[in-house]
């Protein structure tokens, strides 16, 4: 990342920090992994991320998830928190869309409540369920500290066959809708 791209957060004053590195609470990835029982692949991640995550095979920044052919994981299962640079998260739904389609049966996807962009209306077509939180996450950094300055809310979208296990374990964080119509709450 660049320096017009960096953050200033962590354990350390002044510490500059990828703001496209927001990693995933415990909390969300102990949902994640009740909905699809295991993560084969995580395509937007590090070794650090991947302590939370715990997929099985992963992409970092440095193998391009963009280069690489998703097919060759012989992934069942896909999280992605995706990068949140405006231009990359496009790209990152887009292949992940194109590749739930054709590599994986069954996947969660993190985004920013982003409801008026391509990318979200395109996640809202093609996936079978949508949880909205109801509040801000406190995402992370690698040293496991709560990030700062997030300034949007979460959705978390589901593609596969069995929305209501995501809708009964999602709904705890927030509104959880089944795109075919049923809507849930946590409250």
């Amino acid at each position: 990342a660049d320096a017009k791209t960096l953050g200033k957060v962590g354990s350390n004053p002044g510490t500059n920090r990828d703001s496209n590195a927001w990693f995933t609470p415990v909390k969300y990835m102990d949902s994640v992994h009740k909905v699809l029982g295991h993560i084969d692949l995580d395509p937007f991640s590090s070794k650090d991320a991947n302590k939370l995550v715990n997929a099985k095979a992963y992409f970092t920044e440095k193998d391009d998830a963009f280069k690489q052919d998703w097919k060759k994981v012989k992934a069942k299962t896909a999280f992605m928190n995706p990068p949140y640079s405006a231009g990359l998260c496009r790209d990152a739904v887009s292949r992940f869309v194109m590749e739930y389609k054709q590599s994986f049966g069954e996947g969660v996807v993190l985004v920013n409540n982003a409801t008026e962009t391509r990318w979200f209306q395109l996640m809202l077509r093609e996936a079978t369920a949508v949880m909205l939180t109801d509040h801000r996450i406190s995402f992370w950094n690698a040293d496991g500290k709560a990030v700062s300055g997030n300034t949007r809310g979460q959705a978390f979208f589901y593609f596969g066959d069995n929305p209501e296990k995501f809708l009964v374990e999602f709904s705890k964080h927030g509104i959880a809708i089944n795109l075919g119509g049923t809507a849930r709450t946590g409250i």
